[in-house]
Formats: C-alpha cells, structure tokens, sequence
C-alpha cells in the first residue's frame, strides 16, 4: 500500500499540487493517507463483498428482537429483549435492552467479546457484560454475567437471528436462553 501510495504521491499528486503552489510535506503525509485507508476500511470497505474475502467474519451489526427465557429464584418466566450489535472489521459490541411484564426496564452492555468461527461453520459470540440493574425494583440488582450466541445469517425462508444462552453472578443466580432475530440495520440504542 505504501509504494502504491509513494508511486500516487510521486506521478500525480504532488506535481498537481506544486502546479497550484501547494507544498506537500511527504512523509507525514504518507502515513495520514495510510491510516485514512485503513480507519475506512475498517468501518466502511469491509463490509462490500470483494473486500469480504479478507475479513472471515460475517457483517452482524443490527437490532435484533426477540425473548429471553429464564430462571430466577426457581421461578420461571420470559421477558422482550432487543439486541444491538455495532461492529466493525475490528471489533464489536453489545448492548441488549430488556423489559418484563411489571414494564421493568434494564439493560446490559458487553465488556469483553470474542467471535468465533466454530468446526460446523457457524459463528459463535462469547461475551462478558455488565448489567446495571433497576434502580426501581432492588430485585433487580446491578450483576455481571456471561453470554453465548450463535449467529444463524438470513436465507430466502428466515431473517437473521442470535441464539444462546446466559448466566449471571447476581446474588440469587439467573440463567436462561435468549432467541432474536433480526429486525433492522438502525440502532435505536434503548428498549
């Protein structure tokens, strides 16, 4: 990239410049036309299907709508969830929003993520998070917790969907299967 970029600056770039009476300095310039490449790369470019072929993961980003069923205190019960991703080439992160039937809102945000291309081909999404709780209700306290999803792109029958399960370090332990599956690209970053 660099002697493409050397050979861009050296035949076009900087005799166009000189000519309007515009100095060029040429190795800080270099590297601010590098690192512009890769910051649109890793936000934009990755995501069109020729670049994919260096990327071997799979564009997840997207609010996902679904439920969460769980066990709390030997009780079982199911509340809305919605799921967003936001990622790039690099990275990703995850927030889920969360209400029950009393209209008890929480919501959660991934701290440490890691996808992974499994042997059956399927991507997996191990994370850590943070869920602050209900300031209201004190039943629900502010815990960690971990996730598995499995990401199940869309075909010609289905949308796309995360599905797994959780646990949690609250004091009486929670534990549970989460099911979403894809509504839109926009993320609304609330219930």
């Amino acid at each position: 990239m660099a002697i493409g970029i050397d050979f861009l600056l050296e035949e076009w770039i900087v005799p166009f410049l000189k000519s309007k009476g515009i100095e060029f300095l040429r190795a800080p310039g270099n590297v601010t036309i590098i690192a512009m490449i890769l910051a649109f790369y890793d936000s934009v470019l990755w995501k069109l299907p020729f670049f994919k072929l260096l990327v071997n993961i799979p564009n997840i980003s997207g609010r996902y709508k679904g439920n969460i069923k769980f066990e709390f205190n030997g009780v079982k019960g199911q509340k809305e969830c919605y799921i967003e991703v936001k990622q790039s080439a690099s990275k990703i992160k995850i927030h889920s929003y969360f209400n029950n039937e009393l209209n008890e809102k929480s919501d959660s945000k991934s701290l440490v993520e890691d996808v992974r291309l499994e042997e059956d081909g399927f991507f997996d999404i191990y994370m850590f998070y943070l869920n602050n709780g209900n300031k209201i209700n004190s039943s629900l306290d502010c815990h960690e917790g971990a996730n598995k999803l499995r990401y199940i792109p869309a075909n010609k029958a289905r949308k796309a969907k995360l599905t797994g399960h959780y646990f949690t370090n609250r004091q009486i332990q929670t534990r549970g299967e989460i099911e979403a599956e894809f509504e839109t690209s926009n993320l609304k970053g609330e219930f």
